[in-house]
């Protein structure tokens, strides 16, 4: 009884307070190298749309100093540009509107304004500290009147009037040609911690702060047997039971009842036609 008891009373538990520390317990995952990723230099072609201003030196102008360093050895147009120092070119934009004389390209030729133009603020120029080049159209500026001239100029709206036009830019970038690095499998970030602690011989019953804890027992319900002197063992007295034999029935033939009722039909017609005549 006392056994039986004991089996049946639920097992006590004192649970462990477990402290996960997600920096410390992703220590042990391995990381993943970085794949080493190829680039290849592709040609793409793009279509874009540039202010083209009337009377310009380089039409389109240039957009930084390497172009422009370019657009200005051209042995067309290198003269204009002879006394800058190239080394020294830099790319700026003006704080303030500044007024002067510009060149500009008539036809073959290029001449100087006899009026001055204001260069406005916020405007792109390449100088060299002395010299100043307007980015737009990589026409010079000077603050003093130059040769030579034309005795009709265009006027100060017709050299602010830009037009668009299409231009086909080709570059030639670096693309990867590889996968980037994968991500980890989101399986190794998802820390494992046991239900219960494991019971170590020198801690058995133990749990820090002076607790007790009790393994849970398994309640295993008692398996029965049959008695040994049951009518089926081979010792048992008594006789073993009697199984009845199945009776096979046979099924009726019908083969006699058709024939009687198709004689009965016939002579039910024959004596029907009798009794007519």
């Amino acid at each position: 009884m006392s056994v039986s008891v004991g089996l049946l009373t639920p097992a006590i538990v004192v649970p462990q307070s477990l402290a996960w520390h997600p920096t410390a317990d992703l220590t042990h995952i391995p990381q993943i190298a970085a794949l080493t990723v190829a680039y290849e230099t592709q040609m793409v072609v793009e279509v874009v749309k540039h202010k083209i201003y009337p009377y310009s030196l380089v039409p389109g102008g240039a957009e930084n100093v390497r172009q422009a360093k370019i657009a200005m050895a051209d042995p067309a147009i290198k003269a204009q540009y002879a006394g800058i120092n190239m080394a020294q070119l830099k790319q700026v934009k003006l704080t303030s509107n500044l007024s002067g004389y510009v060149s500009y390209r008539w036809g073959d030729k290029i001449y100087w304004t006899k009026k001055a133009l204001t260069l406005r603020a916020g405007e792109t120029v390449f100088t060299d500290g002395t010299h100043i080049v307007r980015g737009r159209c990589l026409n010079c500026y000077s603050a003093m009147p130059m040769l030579p001239v034309r005795p009709n100029e265009p006027n100060a709206v017709a050299f602010d009037t830009p037009a668009e036009m299409p231009v086909t830019v080709y570059s030639f970038p670096k693309l990867p040609v590889m996968a980037p690095e994968l991500p980890i499998p989101p399986g190794e970030l998802t820390p494992t911690v046991p239900v219960i602690p494991a019971v170590v011989g020198s801690t058995i019953g133990k749990v820090g702060g002076g607790r007790f804890w009790f393994p849970i027992i398994p309640i295993i319900p008692p398996i029965h047997h049959q008695p040994s002197h049951s009518p089926t063992s081979p010792n048992s007295p008594f006789p073993p039971p009697v199984i009845p034999v199945p009776v096979v029935v046979p099924e009726p033939s019908y083969a006699w009842i058709l024939a009687v009722g198709f004689l009965a039909t016939a002579l039910a017609d024959r004596l029907r036609r009798r009794r007519r005549i």
